[in-house]
């Protein structure tokens, strides 16, 4: 099974999430990236053995209980080869909960970082597809959307799928910091 991590900022991503879905149905994309909540990606997806999830679940939700409530400035809409996203600002406490993702990930069940975690891009991704061309249309067709400049890290989730593929991940954890 593959696991996904990330903050859930769906709600405060109403209207680019709006825009975006109508330009994805208008270009027609190999997969839809709506099928989660938008969310700040806090490691890449990695592969377990089904019979670990239950307990690289609750590291993960000790991760998500003693970290901190932080706030997460939006830097804009970048275009990256074949993805379009939402770039964050790096900040300590993030680098903090990625950091201690990877860690735990590592010496506990021996899950080799990847190298996207060596220098880690946070970011909402908006669209993805093989095709260049159909991602730099959408990301033209965004324009002026309105993007908040800061958001709220307080819901935590966590997916997963059992192959990996784009489409097939599902949330099947939601932690809200109080």
């Amino acid at each position: 099974m593959f696991v996904w991590i990330g903050i859930d900022v769906d709600g405060q991503l109403a209207d680019i999430k709006s825009k975006a879905q109508e330009i994805e149905r208008k270009i027609g994309f190999e997969n839809s990236n709506f099928t989660l909540p938008l969310h700040v990606s806090l490691k890449i997806s990695f592969s377990i053995d089904n019979s670990i999830f239950e307990s690289v679940k609750s590291d993960i939700i000790s991760i998500f209980e003693s970290s901190e409530l932080l706030s997460i400035k939006v830097r804009g809409v970048e275009l990256e080869g074949n993805i379009c996203w939402l770039m964050m600002d790096r900040n300590e406490a993030l680098d903090c909960i990625h950091d201690k993702l990877n860690s735990v990930m590592l010496e506990k069940y021996g899950i080799p970082l990847h190298e996207y975690d060596l220098d880690y891009k946070f970011h909402t991704t908006l669209f993805m597809d093989s095709d260049f061309g159909k991602v730099a249309h959408a990301y033209e067709m965004l324009g002026d959307v309105y993007i908040p400049s800061k958001l709220t890290a307080d819901k935590f989730v966590i997916g997963t799928s059992e192959n990996g593929a784009l489409g097939t991940y599902r949330v099947v954890y939601e932690y809200i910091k109080k």
